[in-house]
């Protein structure tokens, strides 16, 4: 494969990424899927269960973001990595940005979720982001030489 083409699949595959997270910041401000927990159900819960496992947990969790105003901060942040990926020249910033992002992400869903098919689907959205950033390495390895 040439090099020119390789170019231009990163460029699909990156803005396909940036656009999942647009998508996914657009959404956080108009789902009405989370409302408030009733004290009583998660009491309820915990007690019969003996648990705090997931999804309730991560009902909890989400809830909490939601209803705090942290959810609506990721997603502009989401939108906002989203935009910068999809423009090329601050693609790799885009990227960066995002990657701390995705990383909480996904181990929130592994630690607070129990739903296999989220795991993988953020698991891939990590790994993605990883892979997007390789070609990058010589300049994220150039800034951290001139630190030190």
């Amino acid at each position: 494969m040439t090099n020119k083409k390789i170019k231009i699949i990163h460029s699909l595959i990156t803005i396909l990424v940036a656009l999942f997270f647009v998508n996914a910041g657009y959404k956080k401000f108009t789902s009405k899927k989370m409302k408030p927990l009733e004290k009583t159900q998660v009491v309820e819960y915990i007690f019969e269960n003996d648990s705090y496992e997931a999804p309730v947990g991560y009902n909890i969790v989400m809830n909490t973001f939601k209803q705090s105003g942290f959810l609506g901060m990721i997603a502009i942040f989401q939108i906002i990595a989203g935009i910068l990926m999809i423009v090329p020249k601050t693609r790799l910033f885009g990227l960066l940005f995002l990657l701390p992002m995705i990383f909480n992400i996904f181990f929130m869903h592994v630690f607070f979720d129990n739903r296999v098919d989220e795991n993988i689907e953020t698991g891939i959205l990590l790994a993605l982001n990883i892979l997007l950033l390789l070609p990058y390495s010589k300049i994220i390895r150039k800034v951290f030489d001139e630190h030190n």
